[in-house]
């Protein structure tokens, strides 16, 4: 009987922890998400298995939990052989920590690379004071980044009249007392198809 109940709340406890997805945009005209075929709007849970048609298919998606945004493309799943969102948010220790963090994780949060639909928001657990903001370098140019709540936007500003091509960039912040700090150097901000 102990054995039951013991078995009983694990798969309680483990479907409790389940998080569910909104997709937001999708490159392609649908995906296929376990047994079924998704367009913007559906919904999916973390541990569905996602089939990539190509190399560049991405989605964006939402967290219903937590509300965080995040891009997901075809080429890192294969690269890293991720089947599930679950998947990805683990292996890029993207898990929802619902506190405030420390600038000092600022940069494993953001990462080196960062695929990019316009807009994208990057979760970072960190919430400027007034006065304060992060910001990019891009050429001589430096480009304040807005937040949403603990995320980061990064949105066509990077580019300017430009059309969007990959660049490399430093992530600043700027201190309300007008001292800048490098958050992440080298990361590459890579612009994905809006269709394929």
């Amino acid at each position: 009987m102990r054995k039951i109940f013991l078995i009983a709340f694990c798969l309680v406890s483990t479907s409790m922890m389940a998080e569910d997805f909104k997709i937001l945009y999708v490159n392609t005209e649908s995906i296929k998400i376990d047994k079924n075929t998704c367009v913007a709007g559906d919904v999916f849970s973390d541990e569905g298995k996602i089939f990539w048609k190509d190399g560049k298919q991405a989605m964006k998606v939402i967290s219903l939990d937590t509300k965080t945004q995040y891009v997901m493309v075809s080429e890192d799943f294969k690269q890293r052989k991720l089947k599930s969102a679950k998947d990805y948010l683990v292996q890029y220790h993207r898990l929802s920590t619902r506190g405030v963090g420390s600038l000092s994780t600022v940069a494993s949060l953001v990462g080196k690379k960062v695929y990019w639909f316009n807009p994208t928001l990057i979760k970072i657990d960190y919430e400027p004071e007034e006065g304060e903001y992060f910001f990019l370098t891009v050429g001589d140019e430096k480009i304040k980044l807005e937040m949403d709540g603990q995320q980061l936007v990064l949105d066509e500003r990077i580019w300017g009249e430009a059309n969007p091509v990959p660049i490399e960039t430093d992530l600043y912040f700027h201190f309300k007392d007008g001292e800048e700090k490098l958050v992440n150097s080298g990361m590459q901000i890579i612009p994905l198809p809006s269709e394929i």
